[in-house]
């Protein structure tokens, strides 16, 4: 709750450079702080922060009375004590000069730079004098000094308590000596003992006017605490209680608020004790302890403790020890910061942290800067020489180290520990000097998610009205966007300069608005707007102080203050869109002063000095032109009872919370007020509206009565050493557990939560013996400020420490201890895990699910259940004991019932130590059986990182067996990625592999088990080299030849003949293995008419497509229905069907410079394809190209993942003459970025002719054709928009791949497709060549004729075409007839084995005058298929009008 920020600051000491720094000491109201050195007294003002005056012994003085050692302040400031070495008590009277000031603003003699106010003015350094007033002798010498009450107690080395006026005067009758008090361990049953010792003395003591006692530690260690039965103190009066188990303690301090005392230890620990109302004994309450996990031997190696002292509003500890470092506690244990980790510097001898060496400390005004005195060194640490001869940085071996300094610690700390208002628990708001902080934490934005079982991502269309559609099989999820930055307010100096320190700051319930209130007045601002509104009149401001706290309701200020002109306390409520002013504000005048207050709904309720709490009602009226409220009193009730005094009252609030639950779908969901809770010292007090008394008539009039009297049942304790509560008064139906729970901060021992237990819908009976709520505590890395109700996360602060190294040896000189700078920043921890948890271990597991299916849709949810399952794996599987009954299958069995069960399960494994991995599937069941369960639901990814598992659990032919098994299923299911990743998997399991049962895992980056790092190609296999995909000129040479995949290249290691044989072997036959998948899944493609999957199927894994081609065009690759094949292919790549049209006659030109008849099509609405269509990117091969994107009608939803790029933009393209030859590239989507490579592609010659060479023998048939002249005319009438122009790409390069490949039928098909003659001339060559099976062209003339029946009957837009390839028709119909009788040649033309060189010099020969046809080698799958290689800067798109 309190975090150092910024830099240090040093205060130059003037006699700092001669005289050791002995001790800082501030006033009783901590205005001034006097700074003692061995001769000298320092006396600073704490804001500004500057040396009012110095008084300087004579030498002499210090020669007879010693050196100065130890200070004490008299209650008003005017008088200050200082022990001195020498046994004598010197007394200095602190006195103002007049009224002047010491410093004051001299105006100008000019207008021009005439100021009415500076901070001379506003913040008065009053000018002092320090007059020597009395000596006085202590013969058995000063051990310390205290201030009890109008007397001065001095503690002597003989054991004697002295009681010294304030004027010098002593009163030996009221000396108190350590041998006449009675000691014992409690005030009512334990035996009282006196101390026989006479070497015994008190040797640190301090005295609590609250806990009427006298805490103290003895010369031998132990500690006790003195009280007396009357007020005086009177030496017969007093007993003393010991510490238990306090051997060696140093020092001691007490929390007046908490009423805690706390004892450092000489073996660097601090205990810390609370007192017994009952008995007067001490009670142990915490620890403080470095952890040793934290800080290995921090304590030990840190030594005694040296100083503690408490924060003016008692809520953190600071602590220093004997050999260094400084640490700074909540007041119930919670480490808020230390001084051992950070860039706190390093020390040359061990490179550990170079400790802070504190000597003195005290804190300011409210806590926003802690004053460190620094002890010296000793002569062995100024200069130290390392075991290498060279000496340390001068930083540590300067002069003015031995002589200490005076140091600055800004703070930052928590608005609830002053003000701790419902809003300020709702919000993480922290309160500086000048400064606030402000995070309202995160923000959780509703979105669509997939099915998690289907392991896709996200598929969200949004449309241009900017409204977004989910698929139907996506479930509403969250996604959590972080807020760490805070949101930093500078306070208005105009206000801050004359009413400092700041006392307490409020934000509202939305985090919108804030006020403030110092010294005097208030003020309160808009976060957006950023303008503060102070008191227009300076005098209403000055005649008002708040006291008590602040707070907001609705768009009021409330605020409980004193009235300086009236004398009297008051409550007042100001409107916050009104000018700040008295005449707007409602004003109530209150008996007492108000300690605390907070509002609930519109109730009002103040604790007041007097013991007594008051409600009362706030009612809003807007009948003026500004809002006005008034406020109405309800009822008192006292508290007298319970409260010890009444600064011990820490807060104290109004929920809706009881002890008794009942059913969510009965409850009041308009949270009406039920208890009354209070943290009195850190016991948390309940107080319960008792509904079975009539609520009494207040005495108001019939027109104001609007709330009854609340009658309370007496109260019960439910929890102790609380710090903080939070609670709220909003109310969630989907989330009543977390809504109606009590949140309580206990410090070191964490949170703990009242939760309440809601009774079964179904359940008829409802038993009175069940509980209706629990108490479950869980520890925390993080010190809680904020709890985030409904999305199960308590947001805290933390400081991080940026190191600085002078850069100039007077840098050095001036500042040898170098601090660093700190840095605040928000931290964040989800706590619903240790809920479900503690549930789970009392076996209140339907309470866990209810809750947790509550919480299902938060975005960290599946986090949950994977820590849940951490903790519980990682604290049984290591426990040296046997454990009768393990949570772990509880928790399992928990986890079963949501659908992130398996990638809860892998998760946790693969983060958890393989040893841990037995114990964890023992209970879960075999690793084999989840995957298997994960590739029947679909989850690939989830079963991929369980093949990780088993790669470390099984012999490698296991795991080669179930990567081949969910190589199958992804390939089903064209993930394509994971696909690459189980082939580069299957490929590195080595033959060498197999000699042992077990090998470690290959190293695989993949976020899920085997990502690739970039696109690259898979691995060559053995015996094959890898081409450098790019551009490659068929001029001037033979295209590299394909090395065959069983070829053998490299040498060997060697080995015997007989193991490389082997090994051989088995690495031909796992390629083979593989190799025999791949062509497996390309048949079922290929048979299946799905020949977009099959290019991007070879883009992706890199198959090689023409040879396999090759193999399979008289088996799997013939088509034997054209009329289907030709529709899968309209549909596959979305091409739509052509329609008849007329209007004027113009001829097309195609990509490829050759006549192409194009037929008017039905263009998709745009509609459908703004919701559900992907981009396509074509990146032209030649440099000016242009490069566009295109529209590409929706997929299966089972291929999302291989969806392209979005269109970036649509552009018009009116001609198809304009139109250059481009390449496609298939992109898919992926969260890092891309690379480009370079893209081949296939340019027409510069000689080749508008339908071709001469070459061509269909070229003049076309025209000498007898078809019907009025069709060709309508079919060149049509000029439109084929489909899309990425489909045309792959459609080309399809045709290319396959026609090389010499399947005829697919080729013919891609051509009537495209609808180019130029590409069906090619065709019909290719088959008129002695080379093609007559079969194939038998089938390819039938089809043809099928399609022609086709069109008549149901695609008449297909007509012109088929009309105009009728002599193309006829040359087939030729061919065939002319085989029935062939003539005797050398070759058969019906055997598929025969040679192919005719069928490739065709092919060849069509090529080099511009057909278009390129080999394998020209142009591979992946430059059109390609994979995420391009940059995103270089898309761009274009659209058809």
């Amino acid at each position: 709750m309190y975090f150092p920020v910024g830099w240090p600051k040093y205060l130059d000491v003037p006699s700092a450079k001669s005289e050791a720094i002995q001790e800082v000491l501030a006033s009783p109201n901590r205005s001034i702080f006097v700074v003692t050195t061995s001769q000298s007294i320092h006396i600073w003002q704490s804001k500004p922060c500057v040396l009012i005056v110095t008084f300087r012994r004579s030498d002499d003085s210090v020669i007879v009375h010693g050196t100065n050692l130890c200070a004490e302040w008299k209650p008003d400031c005017t008088v200050l004590a200082v022990g001195t070495s020498g046994g004598h008590l010197l007394l200095f009277e602190v006195q103002q000069e007049g009224t002047h000031h010491l410093f004051t603003t001299k105006q100008s003699s000019s207008a021009h730079y005439r100021c009415d106010t500076t901070e001379a003015d506003n913040n008065t350094v009053p000018m002092l004098k320090i007059d020597y007033a009395h000596t006085m002798q202590i013969t058995a010498g000063i051990n310390s000094l205290c201030c009890l009450k109008d007397d001065l107690l001095v503690a002597t080395s003989n054991g004697l308590l002295m009681r010294v006026g304030w004027d010098g005067s002593t009163r030996h009758m009221m000396d108190i000596s350590i041998r006449a008090i009675p000691f014992s361990i409690d005030l009512q049953q334990s035996r009282e003992s006196l101390l026989g010792d006479t070497s015994l003395s008190f040797k640190q003591t301090q005295y609590s006017m609250i806990l009427s006692g006298l805490a103290v530690v003895l010369s031998d260690g132990r500690a006790a605490f003195l009280t007396a039965d009357n007020s005086k103190f009177e030496p017969r009066a007093v007993h003393a209680v010991w510490a238990p188990d306090v051997k060696t303690a140093c020092c001691v301090a007490i929390n007046h608020k908490y009423r805690l005392i706390v004892f450092g230890l000489a073996n660097g620990q601090g205990v810390v004790y609370t007192l017994d109302e009952v008995t007067g004994a001490l009670q142990l309450s915490h620890w403080l302890t470095l952890s040793s996990s934290d800080f290995p031997d921090g304590c030990q190696a840190a030594g005694p403790i040296s100083t503690v002292t408490w924060t003016p509003d008692g809520c953190a500890l600071a602590c220093a020890w004997k050999q260094g470092g400084l640490a700074l506690w909540s007041v119930f244990g919670a480490l808020l910061m230390c001084t051992f980790s950070g860039d706190y510097g390093l020390c040359p001898e061990t490179s550990r942290p170079y400790p802070l060496h504190v000597h003195s400390m005290d804190w300011d005004p409210e806590g926003y800067n802690l004053w460190i005195t620094t002890s010296p060194k000793s002569s062995k640490d100024k200069k130290r020489i390392s075991d290498s001869g060279i000496p340390f940085p001068r930083v540590l071996q300067s002069a003015d180290q031995s002589t200490g300094e005076l140091v600055l610690v800004s703070f930052v700390k928590s608005a609830l520990t002053t003000n701790p208002c419902m809003t300020n628990h709702e919000h993480l708001f922290l309160q500086g000097e000048d400064r606030l902080y402000l995070n309202t934490g995160d923000t959780i934005l509703k979105t669509a998610q997939p099915d998690v079982m289907l392991d896709s991502s996200t598929v969200v269309s949004v449309t241009s009205q900017g409204n977004t559609s989910v698929a139907d099989d996506s479930i509403v999820s969250s996604v959590l966007i972080g807020n760490k930055q805070w949101q930093v307010m500078s306070l208005p100096y105009n206000y801050m300069a004359s009413n400092w320190p700041l006392r307490y700051a409020a934000v509202d319930r939305s985090g919108h608005c804030v006020a403030i209130a110092g010294r005097y007045g208030l003020a309160h601002c808009t976060i957006f707007a950023k303008r503060w509104k102070l008191f227009g009149n300076v005098t209403q401001e000055k005649d008002m102080s708040v006291s008590g706290g602040i707070t907001w309701w609705k768009d009021f200020i409330v605020m409980s203050c004193y009235n300086h002109y009236e004398n009297r306390h008051e409550l007042r409520l100001y409107p916050r869109i009104s000018n700040l002013d008295n005449s707007f504000a409602c004003i109530t005048k209150v008996p007492y002063q108000v300690l605390v207050l907070n509002v609930f709904k519109d109730l009002l309720v103040v604790f007041c000095v007097d013991y007594h709490i008051s409600l009362y009602s706030i009612e809003r009226r807007d009948n003026s032109a500004n809002p006005i409220a008034t406020i109405s009193r309800i009822q008192d009730l006292s508290l007298a009872n319970f409260v010890p005094h009444p600064t011990s009252l820490v807060s104290l609030t109004l929920t809706s919370l009881r002890s008794e639950t009942v059913s969510p779908e009965i409850a009041n969901h308009t949270k009406e007020a039920e208890s009354l809770i209070t943290n009195v010292a850190g016991r948390l007090l309940m107080l319960q509206r008792d509904r079975l008394k009539p609520p009494s008539v207040t005495n108001a009039p019939l027109d104001k009565r609007k709330h009854n009297e609340m009658p309370f049942i007496a109260p019960v304790v439910l929890a102790s050493s609380v710090e903080n509560m939070w609670t709220t008064s909003r109310s969630n139906r989907d989330k009543p557990h977390l809504m109606e729970a009590l949140w309580l901060g206990c410090g070191a021992a964490g949170m703990k939560v009242w939760l309440p237990l809601f009774p079964q819908k179904n359940s008829k009976h409802h038993h009175s013996f069940l509980s209706k709520r629990i108490m479950l505590p869980f520890q925390l890395r993080i010190y809680p400020l904020a709890v985030l109700f409904e999305d199960a996360v308590v947001l805290g602060a933390a400081t991080d420490t940026l190191s600085y190294e002078p850069q100039t040896p007077s840098a050095a000189d001036n500042k040898p201890t170098i601090l660093p700078f700190s840095t605040l920043e928000r931290t964040t921890q989800i706590y619903l895990h240790h809920i479900l948890r503690q549930l789970l271990r009392r076996n209140l597991g339907i309470h866990a699910l209810q809750i947790a299916r509550s919480c299902i849709s938060l975005p960290y949810f599946p986090h949950v259940l994977e820590l849940m399952l951490h903790s519980v794996l990682e604290e049984e599987a290591t426990a040296s004991e046997p454990i009768p009954d393990a949570l772990l299958p509880r928790v399992v069995a928990f986890i079963e019932e949501f659908p992130q069960f398996l990638q809860t399960i892998v998760h946790c494994a693969r983060k958890t130590e393989i040893a841990l991995w037995p114990y964890l599937f023992r209970t879960i069941g075999s690793p084999e059986e989840l995957f298997e369960q994960c590739i029947k639901t679909g989850a690939l990814q989830t079963a991929a990182s369980y093949l990780l598992i088993l790669q470390n659990l099984e012999p490698p032919k296991v795991s080669r067996h179930h990567a081949t098994h969910l190589l199958d299923a992804a390939l089903e299911h064209y993930e394509w990625k994971l696909c690459r990743d189980l082939l580069r998997f299957l490929r590195s399991i080595s033959a060498s592999d197999f000699e042992v049962s077990r090998t470690p895992p290959p190293s695989l980056n993949n976020s899920m088990a085997f990502p690739l790092g970039s696109p690259a190609p898979l691995p060559a296999k053995e015996g094959q080299t890898n081409h450098k995909r790019g551009r490659h000129s068929s001029k001037g040479g033979r295209a590299p030849s394909v090395v065959n995949d069983k070829q053998e290249v490299g040498p060997e290691k060697s080995r015997s003949s007989s193991l490389s044989k082997t090994i051989e072997q088995i690495t031909t036959a796992e390629e083979y293995f593989v190799d025999s998948i791949l062509n497996r899944h390309a048949r079922k493609l290929l048979a299946s008419m799905r020949l977009r999957d099959l290019g991007l199927y070879a883009a992706d894994l890199d198959f090689k497509l023409q040879p396999w081609l090759t193999k399979e065009r008289n088996r799997v690759a013939k088509v034997d229905d054209f009329e289907a094949a030709l529709k899968k292919l309209h549909h596959d790549f979305q091409w739509p069907l052509p329609t008849l049209t007329t209007g004027a006659a113009s001829i097309g030109i195609n990509a490829n410079k050759s006549p192409s008849l194009l037929v008017k099509s039905s263009p998709p609405s745009s509609s459908s394809i703004q919701a559900q269509m992907n981009g396509l990117k074509m990146s032209g091969g030649d440099s000016e190209s242009e490069r566009v994107t295109f529209p590409v009608a929706p997929l299966p939803l089972n291929r999302d993942l291989r969806v392209l790029i979005r269109p970036n933009s649509l552009a018009s393209d009116s001609t198809h003459s304009e139109v250059r030859t481009e390449e496609a590239i298939l992109r898919y989507p992926s969260a890092r970025g891309s690379d480009d490579n370079s893209i081949c592609t296939t340019e027409p010659s510069e000689g080749s002719s508008l339908f071709g060479d001469g070459d061509n023998v269909l070229e003049d048939s076309i025209w000498s054709s007898n078809a019907n002249l009025e069709e060709l005319e309508q079919f060149y009438l049509q000029l439109s928009h084929s489909g899309p122009r990425q489909s045309d790409k792959e459609l080309r390069y399809l045709y290319d791949i396959f026609l090389a490949a010499l399947c005829l039928e697919w080729t013919l098909l891609i051509a009537i497709l495209l609808r180019d003659l130029t590409l069906i001339s090619k065709v019909v060559n290719v088959a008129s060549s002695s080379d093609v099976a007559l079969e194939v062209v038998a089938r390819m003339r039938e089809g043809l004729s099928f399609l022609e029946m086709w069109a008549d009957s149901e695609c008449p837009g297909y007509k012109p075409l088929f009309v105009a390839i009728r002599p193309q028709a006829q040359v087939l119909a030729e061919v065939v007839e002319t085989a029935i009788t062939p003539p005797q040649t050398p070759h058969s033309r019906t055997s598929s084995t025969s040679d192919q060189s005719v069928g490739h010099q065709e092919i060849k020969r069509l090529g080099s005058h511009g057909s278009g046809v390129i080999s394998e080698h020209e142009l591979s799958e992946e430059d059109v298929f390609e994979d995420e290689k391009g940059k995103d800067g270089e898309e761009q798109g274009c659209s058809v009008s």
